[in-house]
Parts: structure tokens; sequence; C-alpha cells
């Protein structure tokens, strides 16, 4: 009886689910329409080939293995045991979009769209047993809670090391052995973990309504739930960040089960997991943009500490246990209230981090299509000899600069750091105009 009772229950909440995305399903079909050309694109770049897994599951786990063995082999800075669980997020990315090693045999892309973080590292698990979903989940939990214990643990104190017992934090070897100023390192945290939030998005939109050359932009945005994993999956809404949701919408979702309340309690995997809900369609921030304007207003222990944020904000995605609003953003406001308890005020004014995200959007003038991911700033990219977080600092520094390619677009250095040095001039922060030069870029 006991058991019939729990599948009725079910059944009933799985219908409750799906009766409310039908209600708003209308309202999103609208959605679509009003964006004409850019949700409606259903086949892709020209060229691309979308696959299922079943069906070709050798092909998608030799293209699994090829990719990830690609990746370990670049000059990352961060050790083998951090890789193996930083780089199948890469790889579920490259097999969603036709990137990387996923071609066929004339190198036209294979598109697998419904490749997920779970089916890539089950894939990689026959080739390395150590590979195991719910293990790496695990491990990345410890990443980000190390980060997270030994950043308060600190918070009071005038300097501390950027490294535990277990290495430096997130594994990032351009950090170990360094000494930051508190502060300083702590207000590039608590910027970059507020830029991603949607509330200080909407803020700084209405406080910065025009770019730099006086026109309007668009910023786009969104936040990270908890959702229930089966709700979540019978309501059939595939991928939440494709289109726009109200807060109606998102009320709707949470009456019947399928959002957790937004609070400080810890969910856990795999009952629950984290989902991007988008909530403004338009192109948000370049990461890149802002660890360079972190930099120029705090210095470098402002931009390693945004860096290190940045991080949280990559391995946040795929937790074994996490909390709403995302680890990145939930640090943010643990540190401010700290922060305020002990100096009777927040570390970072709000207006300094409104700026910093209308500086850093993408849309804003010139326009930069470049954010390059966690993986991609701890990169030394072919002809320099230091990472990219650490080439950013180089031009914030007034040093020469490598000729390299940048992010996943390739976008040349000198046309990223130049539209980087007017947006720094537009905003009243000149720096040197950037020098290049090919090959190395000199020692550390």
């Amino acid at each position: 009886m006991g058991r019939q009772r729990r599948f009725q229950q079910s059944r009933r909440a799985s219908e409750r689910v799906l009766n409310t995305f039908d209600r708003i399903a209308g309202q999103r079909s609208r959605q679509r329409k009003d964006l004409g050309s850019r949700s409606g694109q259903l086949s892709g770049p020209r060229g691309v080939r979308y696959l299922t897994i079943k069906g070709n599951e050798p092909l998608f786990r030799r293209l699994c293995c090829d990719d990830f063995q690609f990746l370990m082999s670049q000059n990352i800075a961060a050790p083998a045991e951090v890789l193996e669980v930083l780089l199948p997020q890469s790889v579920v990315g490259r097999a969603q979009n036709g990137h990387g090693w996923f071609v066929d045999e004339y190198g036209a892309p294979l598109a697998f769209r419904e490749a997920s973080f779970d089916r890539v590292l089950s894939q990689l698990e026959g080739v390395w047993p150590h590979l195991r979903h719910d293990d790496v989940r695990r491990r990345r939990t410890v990443l980000t809670e190390t980060v997270s214990d030994h950043v308060l643990a600190h918070v009071h104190q005038a300097e501390f090391a950027l490294e535990t017992g277990s290495g430096p934090l997130l594994g990032a070897e351009f950090l170990a052995g360094r000494e930051v100023n508190a502060e300083a390192f702590l207000s590039g945290m608590v910027m970059a973990g507020f830029m991603d939030d949607i509330d200080h998005r909407r803020r700084a939109r209405k406080l910065h309504q025009r770019d730099f050359d006086g026109e309007w932009y668009e910023l786009g945005g969104g936040e990270i739930r908890v959702v229930n994993r089966g709700l979540f999956q019978a309501a059939g809404i595939g991928d939440a960040g494709q289109d726009a949701w109200d807060d109606h919408g998102l009320e709707e979702l949470e009456r019947v089960g399928v959002l957790m309340p937004e609070d400080e309690r810890v969910w856990e995997y795999p009952h629950y997991d984290q989902v991007y809900f988008r909530r403004r369609l338009g192109d948000g921030v370049c990461d890149d943009l802002a660890l360079i304007a972190i930099g120029i207003r705090y210095g470098l222990d402002a931009l390693l500490g945004a860096f290190v944020m940045d991080g949280l904000d990559t391995y946040d995605k795929f937790l074994s246990r996490f909390t709403t609003k995302g680890s990145d953003t939930r640090l943010a406001e643990h540190i401010q209230t700290a922060w305020q308890e002990r100096h009777g005020r927040p570390l970072v004014a709000e207006e300094e981090i409104l700026d910093l995200i209308w500086f850093a959007a993408k849309n804003n003038s010139p326009r930069v299509n470049l954010s390059s991911s966690h993986r991609r700033l701890l990169q030394t990219e072919a002809g320099a000899t230091v990472p990219t977080a650490l080439h950013h600092w180089r031009f914030v520094d007034g040093r020469s600069l490598t000729s390299i390619k940048l992010g996943f677009t390739r976008i040349p250095a000198q046309d990223f750091y130049r539209a980087a040095e007017e947006r720094c001039r537009a905003a009243g922060h000149p720096v040197p105009t950037p020098t290049f030069r090919q090959g190395h870029s000199g020692p550390k």
C-alpha cells in the first residue's frame, strides 16, 4: 500500500508539472516568435550534422575520449587530478556544438545536442575508471568548498596565502606560493561574484542605459536555480537557458515543486540539480574585460581574486551538493556581510559593481565577442609563456604582449586589447597603448 501511494503521489506531481508547463508554453511560444531567427535556428550552422547518442554510441564514445585526451595534453596551469574533473565540462560543450574533435572524417562538425555531463563521463569512465560521474562531482565540490572555507577563514586578515595543505586554490599553479592583500583579493572576488547576478545586471542596465558611444545596448543574463530533477525532466523543459523566463513562469514551477525555494539550504545530487534559467535575452559580460577592469581598479591581487571567483562559477555547474544562487554569488554575499559586520560598510560599493558590469558588457562599445572560459584563462596559448589570465595583467601593467589568439573564437590579441584600451579610455581609466611581438612574451 505504501509503495502504491508513493507511486500515485509521484504521478500526480508529474501531472501537475505537465499541466503547469502547458499553461506557460503558449507564452513561451509567443516569445520564440518575437525572437525571430535567433531562437528559430533549429538546423544550426551550415554543415553541422546533428546526431543522437542512441544508435551512435561507439562514435560518441570515441570522440569523447579523443577530445578529452587532446584537452588533457594542452598547456594548462593545473595538475592532472584537477584537469580531469575540469575538462569533461569542456567536452560537453564541444560535443553539443560539434567543436574540437567532434567532426567526421572530412572535418564536418558532428553535434550531439543531448550530450550531458554524466553521459560524457559514462564514456570516459570506460577508459579511465576513476572518472565516475558521482566521484567527479564530489571532487569538484571539494574544490569549491575549499575555496569558500579558506577565504572566509581569512576574511579579516591583512594578508593570506592562496593555497591550503592540498595545494593552490582550484589547483591553479600560478597561485602557488602567492600571498595577497586580503582587501584587494576579496574585492576582486566580490565584484566577479556579483557581475553575473541577474539583479545586479538589471540595476546596471537601469543606471547605464547607453554604451560609451551613447547608443542603446542590450544586456542579457539569468540565474542558477535548484530543481527537482525528476519533476524538471517530466516538465519537458529541456534547455531552460534558451528563452527568457519571467517571474510568473518561475513562480509556477516553484509552486508545483520543480524549483526549490531560494534559501541557504544545501541540496544534493542526484535528487536535485542546478539549472540555468535565462531571465533576459542578449549577450552578457566579457569575463576577460572584467578581469582587466578589476585589475586596473585594485591591482593584480584583485585580478587573481576575480579569476578564482570565475573558477567557482565554472565548477559550480556540476556539483554533488550546492545551494541556490551558485557558489560565486553566495560567497560574494558572505564576504560582503562579514566585511559589513566588522567595518560598518560593504567591502565593495554597489555602484562599483554596476560600473564593472557596464564596462564589461559585450554589447558596449566597441563590441567584444569574447569571454574566455576558466580553462582558457588557465591555458598558455601557442606562442606565449604565461596563462591568459596573467597575459591580461601584462596589458594592465603596460608590458609588451604576445600576438596570440584568445578564447574559443580565436580572436587576435591585437583586436581584443585595442578594444580593451578604447573602453578603458572611455571609462576614464587610460592604460598604455599595447605593444605586440611575435613568439614568447618573456619570463613570468
